[in-house]
C-alpha cells in the first residue's frame, strides 16, 4: 500500500473548532495488552533506527492514538503512560481542528510554544479498513517509523519550509504530490523523473564505488537539468519545495527501509525492503525519494551528521557530495 505523508494529512484536517476533548466516561477507555505491545514496540524500533541509522534528533512529542471507540494520549519520553477517552468519532488535535477516526497516520506542529504532536489510528482501525490482514504486520510499523521520523523533520525543516514560502504562493493546498500533479502531464518533465529515479536506483544497487559514483553524478545533472528549465521565471519558487519535499520524504521513506532491512528489525533483505517501501511506485516524491537517499547512503554513509543539523544540507546536495567523495561543508553560523 503506499504510505501517508505527513503534508496530505494536514490538507485533510478541518478548521479549527472549539471542541474539548471528551472527559473520561463511566465506560473504561484503556488499551488493550496487544496495542501497548504494539506502541512499545514501535517506539523502541524507532529509537533503535533513530540511534544506529538516521542519528535523527531525539523529540517527545505528545502521541494520540485511537480505535473504533476510544483515543489514547501519552508523550513519547520513556515509559508513556496513555490516559483514554471516548472520542465520539473525531479526534480533536491540539493545535486546532480535527480528524476523523478511519485509517491515518500524521505527524504536525503543535500551537505557539507548543512541541509536534503525533496521531496514527491503531491496528485495529487498519485491519477492519481491509488495509491489513495482521495487526504486527511489518509494513504498519514502516509506516508509523515513517511518519514519526517526521517529528524530528518539523523543527529542522521547518524554517526552510517558511523562507520558502516568502514572495512566493505555491498553493493552496500544498502537499508533498503538488508538484507530481503539476507536472506529471508534462511528458519531458515526467521522463526525466523516470530517469532520475531510476539511476539513483542503481547507484544505490551497483557495487563498484566508481560506478556508482558516475551513476549518482549522472542523476544528479538530470535532477539540475530539469530544475533549470521547468522551475524559472514565475515558477522558480517550486525549486526549494522540490528539494525539501524529496529530503523530507525520502529520509522517511529511509528510515522505514532501514528498518525493514535491519536483521533485528523487520529482517528483510534489503531487495525486500525496498521493494516494500516503493510500494505501488505511484508517488513521485516518495519513489524518487527513497531512491535518492539509499543512493546517498550507498556513498556517504555519513549523510546522517549534515542532513538534519541547525542548517540542514538537503537531498541533492547530499547527492552532489556523495557523487563526488565529498564531506559534510562547514556549518553556517
Amino acid at each position: 500500500m503506499d504510505f501517508l505523508t505527513l503534508v496530505a494529512a494536514l490538507s485533510a484536517i478541518a478548521p479549527a473548532q472549539s471542541v474539548a476533548p471528551a472527559a473520561p466516561s463511566a465506560t473504561s477507555c484503556v488499551m488493550t495488552p496487544a496495542e501497548r505491545d504494539w506502541i512499545g514496540g514501535n517506539l523502541a524500533a524507532w529509537d533503535r533506527v533513530r540511534t544506529r541509522f538516521t542519528r535523527l534528533p531525539r523529540r517527545s512529542p505528545r502521541i494520540i492514538l485511537f480505535n473504533d471507540r476510544c483515543r489514547f494520549d501519552g508523550v513519547a519520553n520513556g515509559a508513556p503512560v496513555w490516559r483514554g477517552y471516548p472520542h465520539g468519532g473525531k479526534i480533536v488535535l491540539p493545535a486546532g481542528g480535527e480528524v476523523g477516526t478511519g485509517v491515518t497516520s500524521f505527524a504536525a506542529p503543535g500551537g505557539e510554544g507548543e512541541p509536534p504532536f503525533f496521531v496514527m489510528a491503531l491496528p485495529s482501525v487498519w485491519v477492519s479498513a481491509k488495509a491489513f490482514a495482521d495487526p504486527a504486520d511489518a509494513e504498519l510499523r514502516a509506516i508509523f517509523l515513517h511518519e514519526f521520523s517526521h517529528v524530528a523533520h518539523l523543527s529542522v525543516l521547518g524554517p526552510a519550509f517558511a523562507r520558502a514560502e516568502v514572495g512566493f504562493k505555491a498553493a493552496d493546498n500544498l502537499t508533498d504530490d503538488t508538484i507530481q500533479e503539476r507536472w506529471s502531464k508534462v511528458p519531458a518533465y515526467a521522463r526525466s523523473i523516470e530517469k532520475e529515479r531510476d539511476l539513483l536506483f542503481a547507484a544505490a544497487s551497483e557495487p563498484d564505488d566508481r560506478r556508482a559514483r558516475r551513476l549518482a553524478a549522472q542523476a544528479h545533472r538530470l535532477m539540475k537539468i530539469r530544475q533549470q528549465r521547468f522551475f524559472s521565471g514565475r515558477n522558480k519558487g517550486w525549486k526549494s519545495y522540490d528539494d525539501l519535499f524529496l529530503t523530507m520524504e525520502g529520509i522517511g521513506q529511509w528510515t522505514a527501509f532501514a528498518w525493514l532491512a535491519d536483521p533485528a528489525g523487520g529482517g528483510l533483505s534489503r531487495e525486500r525492503a525496498r521493494d516494500t517501501m516503493r510500494g505501488s511506485r505511484k508517488w513521485w516524491s516518495q519513489d524518487q525519494g527513497l531512491a535518492l537517499f539509499m543512493a546517498i547512503d550507498r556513498l556517504f554513509p555519513q549523510w546522517p551528521d549534515c542532513a538534519l543539523r541547525r542548517d540542514p544540507v538537503l537531498g541533492i546536495d547530499l547527492l552532489a557530495i556523495a557523487a563526488r567523495g565529498g564531506t559534510c561543508p562547514t556549518r553556517r553560523s
